[in-house]
C-alpha cells in the first residue's frame, strides 16, 4: 500500500478536529503519578486544580504499575455509580455539577482516565481493551465485588459502552451521555466539517440555497470518497505503535480519539443486556443527535432522553435538567424500551415536487420526491419511497415494499437513522449519496443495485439479502486499495 498525503491530512484531521471540537487542551507529560495541579499550558495562563473540594481522592495504582486518581463521595455502603468521563483535561471534574446530588443517594467513584487529568499516561498504546481494563481494576479496589451503574460521556461513553458488554456481570444500569464515536468514522468526519445551509422562510429563496447547498456537500463529500477510495492512513497508525507514538508523541488524548473513530461497536450494541439510558444535548455539534436515536432504537433494552439547549457537555450547560434524567434513569423504575411510534391514517401514493423544507409523517401507499431539499420524513411507514434529484432525512421509519424495489434514488441524497427497509430490492442508488446508521436492509433478491456509481455509508447496520444478514459498519462499494 502506498501512503499518499490527502490521506493522512485526512485522517489527522478528522482526529484533531474532534479534540478541538471537545475541549481538549494540548497533551502535557505528568511528572510524578497523580499530581495535584495540572500543568500549566503554553502562554503561562492559570489551570484550576486537578482536584475538586469535598471529595475523598486516592492515587491509585493497578496491577502493572498504572496510577490512576480516583475520587469518592457518599457512603461506601451506597449503590455505586461509576462517573467515566470524556476528552479533555477537566476529566473528572466535568462532572462537578452532578457529583453532590448523586452523592446524597449513591456512593460515588469518578477518575481520571491515564493520560487525563492528574493521572499519568498509559505506558502502551491506548485501547478500549486498556480501558476496560482500568475501570475493572478500579472497581477491584474501591467496590469490590459490587454491581455498580456505570455513567459515561463522549469518549467515556463508548468506553462505558464497550465495558458493559465485556463486563456484562458488573453492571447494573449504563447511562450513555452524547456518547462520541459510534457513527462510522468517515460518517463522523463529513458531520465534523458539513457547512450548512441558512434558511430564510421564504420557500424560494431556500429552496435554492438549499439546492447550492446540496452542491456544495456534493464537493465536500466527493472530496471525503476520494480519500476513502486511498489508503486507509488512521487504520494503519491503530496498528502500528512505534509510528504512532513517533507522530503524536505524548497527545495520549489525540491517541485515544484515533482508537475511538477506529472501533466498531455493532456486536456490542446488539448484544448488550444492561438497561440503558441515552441522553443527549439536542444542539451537539460534536457527537450528532442521530447518534442518540441509533442507540435508542438498536439496544436491546434502552429509552432515549433529548435536552432542549446542550450541546455536547449537557451535564455542565444543562446541570439541573441533566440531574433529573440522570437521577430517574440510576435510582426509579424504568420505562418501557423505547419504540418509535408511527401516526396511525392512510395517506395514499404522496407526490413532493419543486418544494424545500416539506416534513412527512404517517402511513403512506408510496412517497415521491422529485426536486424536492431539506424534505424531512420520520414515524413513518411507507410502501415505496422514490427520490429524484432530492435530498431528505428519514428516521425511524419503516418501507416495505414486499416485492418491489423499497427505495429508489436517483441523483439523490439521503441521511437515515433507525430505519428498516425490505423488499425485493432493498435499495436502489443511481449516482446517489446515501448514508444508513442503525439501519436494516432486507432483500429477499438483492440488497443493494447499483446501476451507476453511487456510495453508501453504513453505521451499525444490518444488511440481509436471500436469508443471509451481515453486519454492515462500512462504505459500499468497498474501497480500491492504492
Amino acid at each position: 500500500m502506498r501512503l499518499t498525503r490527502p490521506a493522512l491530512g485526512r485522517s489527522l484531521a478528522l482526529v484533531f478536529a474532534w479534540a478541538t471540537a471537545s475541549g481538549l487542551a494540548a497533551a502535557t507529560p505528568v511528572e510524578s503519578p497523580c499530581q495535584d495541579r495540572l500543568a500549566t499550558p503554553a502562554g503561562n495562563a492559570p489551570v484550576p486544580p486537578a482536584r475538586l473540594a469535598g471529595l475523598r481522592y486516592s492515587c491509585t495504582e493497578l496491577p502493572g504499575g498504572q496510577h490512576v486518581l480516583v475520587a469518592e463521595a457518599g457512603q461506601q455502603q451506597a449503590q455505586t455509580v461509576l462517573l467515566v468521563h470524556g476528552l479533555g483535561n477537566n476529566a473528572h471534574r466535568d462532572w462537578r455539577a452532578t457529583l453532590e446530588p448523586l452523592a446524597q443517594r449513591f456512593h460515588v467513584i469518578a477518575l481520571d482516565l491515564p493520560g487525563f487529568g492528574a493521572s499519568p499516561a498509559p505506558a502502551g498504546v491506548h485501547s478500549f481493551e486498556q480501558l476496560g481494563q482500568t475501570l475493572a481494576a478500579v472497581l477491584d479496589l474501591h467496590a469490590p465485588g459490587r454491581r455498580v451503574h456505570v455513567v459515561g460521556h463522549s469518549l467515556g461513553g463508548a468506553a462505558s459502552l464497550h465495558f458493559a458488554h465485556r463486563h456484562a456481570d458488573r453492571v447494573d444500569r449504563l447511562v450513555l451521555v452524547d456518547a462520541a464515536g459510534i457513527l462510522h468514522k468517515s460518517v463522523f468526519a463529513q458531520h465534523l466539517t458539513r457547512p450548512a445551509a441558512p434558511a430564510f422562510g421564504f420557500e424560494p429563496v431556500d429552496r435554492f440555497l438549499a439546492a447550492a447547498g446540496d452542491r456544495v456537500n456534493a464537493l465536500h463529500r466527493g472530496l471525503f470518497s476520494m480519500l476513502d477510495d486511498r489508503f486507509d492512513f488512521s487504520r494503519w497508525l491503530v496498528d502500528t505503535p512505534r509510528v504512532r507514538q513517533a507522530l503524536l508523541g505524548g497527545h495520549t488524548q489525540v491517541d485515544a480519539a484515533l482508537g475511538l473513530v477506529e472501533h466498531d461497536f455493532t456486536q456490542a450494541i446488539r448484544e448488550l443486556r444492561a438497561p440503558t439510558t441515552v441522553i443527549w444535548g439536542r444542539d451537539d455539534p460534536v457527537a450528532p443527535p442521530r447518534t442518540g436515536a441509533l442507540l435508542a432504537a438498536r439496544l436491546p433494552d434502552a429509552r432515549w432522553q433529548v435536552i432542549d439547549g446542550a450541546q455536547h457537555v449537557p451535564m455542565t450547560e444543562q446541570p439541573q435538567r441533566f440531574n433529573r434524567l440522570l437521577m430517574s434513569a440510576l435510582a426509579e423504575p424504568l420505562a418501557p424500551r423505547f419504540e418509535a411510534e408511527v401516526p396511525p391514517g392512510e395517506q395514499g401514493q404522496v407526490a413532493c415536487r419543486n418544494a424545500s423544507g416539506r416534513r412527512y409523517s404517517g402511513v403512506y401507499e408510496s412517497l415521491t420526491l422529485e426536486n424536492c431539499h431539506g424534505v424531512r420524513i420520520e414515524h413513518a411507514r411507507i410502501g415505496r419511497l422514490v427520490m429524484v434529484g432530492s435530498s431528505a432525512t428519514l428516521e425511524h421509519s419503516v418501507i416495505d415494499a414486499a416485492s418491489g424495489v423499497a427505495l429508489d434514488a436517483q441523483r439523490s441524497r439521503i441521511m437515515a437513522t433507525a430505519v428498516r427497509l425490505k423488499g425485493r430490492i432493498g435499495l436502489r442508488a443511481a449516482a446517489s449519496h446515501l448514508d444508513f446508521a442503525g439501519a436494516t436492509v432486507s432483500a429477499s433478491e438483492r440488497s443493494i443495485d447499483m446501476p451507476t456509481p453511487s456510495r453508501v455509508y453504513f453505521s451499525v447496520s444490518e444488511v440481509e439479502s436471500a436469508g443471509r444478514p451481515a453486519d454492515a459498519h462500512r462504505i459500499w462499494p468497498v474501497p480500491a486499495a492504492d
